[in-house]
């Protein structure tokens, strides 16, 4: 199984915004990296700062089997020079031709897609599921870390994107 890994790039956003503290939001991401790398599953991430990298070290220490990473090695606009030092993470490039497109690929590339608290981007690369499973008859299923959001996801978009909610890896570990 592939697993998609959404999670904020700002890790000081969920202990600012939901009751998570610095420490359980640490043992939170090192335990879901453990489950995956245990289960045998691969993961897919966008190598930059943030959750999904911190998933994807975590992961690898724990001899986890392969990271795809989603890299925009064809965009102008923003280019990839901020991503480098995060590049040696992963064993194989998912390439796509700009960050809009990385964007809309990284939830769709795993067969799962899991996600750690709230920011635009997150919104951007999950609600972009919408369209992958109208046009695309993708069947990615989506599990999101309640206790990481500071409000619920809005039901408009739930009708369209069915979200498991999970407040444990325990709970996490039963669907993956």
């Amino acid at each position: 199984m592939r697993i998609s890994i959404l999670g904020t790039g700002d890790l000081t956003k969920i202990p600012r915004f939901t009751s998570i503290t610095k420490g359980e939001l640490e043992n939170l991401v090192s335990d879901i990296a453990k489950v995956i790398a245990k289960k045998g599953h691969e993961i897919v991430i966008i190598p930059d700062r943030g959750i999904p990298t911190e998933v994807a070290k975590i992961y690898k220490q724990n001899g986890g089997k392969k990271v795809y990473g989603v890299v925009p090695t064809k965009d102008k606009k923003y280019g990839i020079r901020h991503i480098q030092p995060y590049l040696p993470l992963i064993d194989e490039k998912i390439e796509v031709d700009s960050w809009y497109d990385a964007d809309g690929e990284i939830a769709s590339q795993g067969d799962v897609c899991v996600i750690v608290g709230m920011s635009p981007g997150i919104m951007r690369e999950f609600t972009v599921l919408k369209y992958h499973k109208r046009y695309l008859n993708n069947k990615t299923k989506v599990i999101w870390f309640k206790n990481t959001l500071s409000s619920p996801i809005p039901k408009e978009i739930e009708e369209e994107i069915p979200i498991t909610y999970v407040n444990s890896v325990k709970e996490l570990e039963k669907l993956i």
